[in-house]
Order: structure tokens, then C-alpha cells, then sequence
């Protein structure tokens, strides 16, 4: 199996986003997308190009796809979505709530949150007699950068809760605006692998982002999880480049 993640950056790069998607359909299984809008309010400054039915555009160009879109906690900001070919039967998909609306809080760290709402999407299917769970998430965002806050750090452990009380091969993948060296991300990588790290990836940006922190993007599987191959796609369609996963 296929799995490709990429945070969309709302699609403003629309036409090669768009030709990306649709080529890559041909052999690719399950699209994870972050910044993905849907009947969208599209209100701030950065997301002047951004396309505002973005997920239904794409479910246009996948007809063999089912998608299922995760509203985010903010109206005027981008959700999750993910699509699957119709050809596996999704058992199960839930949007867990773990954090509500704090938009432009302060917590006891000092440390400003913009947009600080998150939704866990996942999809539940089963391929072969085994049971494969997929979560895409989109991590907050704060004027610290990647660095560890109390609220990431608790962030991770909702996430890890949830990670671990599941069953079957599970896969975390995502934007996860996290430092490699964070405590955040160590408590989602313990007892499970993180491909970043794994196979020593420096860089999940594309050549228009030119800030100096290079991850942003991870993919974290569990033991069950049998990696064939996992690589960073040059394709520039986004401030983000896409993660491709092959995976048994």
C-alpha cells in the first residue's frame, strides 16, 4: 500500500497541487492532507490564494477515492481530510477532539497560541486480514516555533493515549510543527518508529519556505507496521514537500 501526506498550504499553489494529486492517484492508496478547506471562510492575511472548497475540488478529480474532511475548531482556518480508494472498506473514522477553541491564549508558559483548536482524524480499515489505522494531525501552532510548551506536550500525550489504546498497525502522519529534539515528539515516537529520524530526513520544506527550521512533517508507525520504502518528494506544490510511505 501507498499512503501520501502533505500539508496543503491551503492550496494556493492550486494547478501543480492539483496535477500532483491526480497523477499520483494512479498507484497511491490514502491521501492524508492538512490546511484543507471545505465551504471555507477564508479570512487571514496568508490565505489571500487560498481555495475555499478545496476538498470537494479534490474528491473531483478522485472519483475512486472516498474522502472524509475534518472540520478544524476555527472557522477561518484549514481542516484535515483523508481519502481513500473506494476499493478498502473504511470500518471505522472518528475526529477526536483534543483541544477546543483557545485562539489567541496564553498559557502558563508564557507562550502565545494562535488557533490552539485540534482535531485527531483517523480512518480504520482492514486490507488482507489486518486491521490498519491510519491518524492525520495537524499540530498547533505558537510564536515559540517547534520548541516543547506544557500545551504540545500535552498535546502528545492525548495523542499517544489515543496512539496506543487502538489496535492493529497504526500510522501517525502530519504536520506536526515540531522540533526533532522536542520532548512532544519523543513521547509520540516511544515504542514506535519515527521515519524522519529513521531515515535521517533534513528537510520536509520546499524550496519557498525560508524559514531555518527545516521539519515540520512527520510519519510515526507502529511495530505492526511494515515499511517497504519511505521518502521526501521533491514535487514543490506547497510550502511543505510530500511524505510517501509504502507500507504492508
Amino acid at each position: 500500500m501507498k499512503l501520501i501526506d502533505l500539508n496543503l498550504e491551503c492550496g494556493i499553489h492550486f494547478e501543480p497541487l492539483m496535477e500532483f494529486i491526480k497523477t499520483q492517484s494512479a498507484d497511491v492508496d490514502i491521501f492524508c492532507f492538512q490546511e484543507v478547506f471545505h465551504h471555507g471562510i477564508v479570512k487571514r492575511w496568508f490565505l489571500d490564494e487560498a481555495r475555499p472548497e478545496l476538498f470537494s475540488e479534490i474528491q473531483n478529480i478522485l472519483p475512486d477515492f472516498n474522502g472524509y474532511f475534518c472540520a478544524p475548531r476555527e472557522k477561518d482556518v484549514g481542516g484535515l481530510a483523508i481519502f481513500i480508494k473506494k476499493s478498502f472498506n473504511a470500518n471505522k473514522v472518528e475526529n477526536t477532539v483534543l483541544f477546543q477553541e483557545m485562539n489567541k491564549t496564553t498559557d502558563e508558559d508564557n507562550e502565545s497560541y494562535f488557533a490552539m483548536g485540534r482535531n485527531l482524524q483517523s480512518i480504520e480499515y482492514a486490507h488482507q486480514g489486518k486491521t490498519y489505522i491510519i491518524f492525520n494531525f495537524h499540530g498547533m501552532w505558537t510564536a515559540k516555533g517547534k520548541l516543547d510548551t506544557s500545551k504540545r506536550i500535552e498535546q502528545s500525550e492525548k495523542i499517544k493515549k489515543i496512539f496506543d489504546a487502538s489496535k492493529g498497525a497504526r500510522i501517525l502522519c502530519g504536520d506536526l510543527n515540531l522540533g526533532q529534539e522536542t520532548k512532544s515528539l519523543n513521547i509520540l515516537s516511544e515504542g514506535n518508529r519515527n521515519l524522519i529520524q529513521e531515515y535521517k530526513i533534513i528537510s520536509t520544506r520546499s524550496p519557498s519556505y525560508s524559514k531555518s527550521e527545516k521539519l515540520a512533517d512527520y510519519a510515526i508507525v507502529s511495530p505492526e507496521v511494515e515499511i517497504t520504502n519511505f521518502k521526501v518528494l521533491k514535487d514543490e506544490v506547497s510550502n511543505h514537500l510530500p511524505l510517501l510511505l509504502e507500507f504492508e
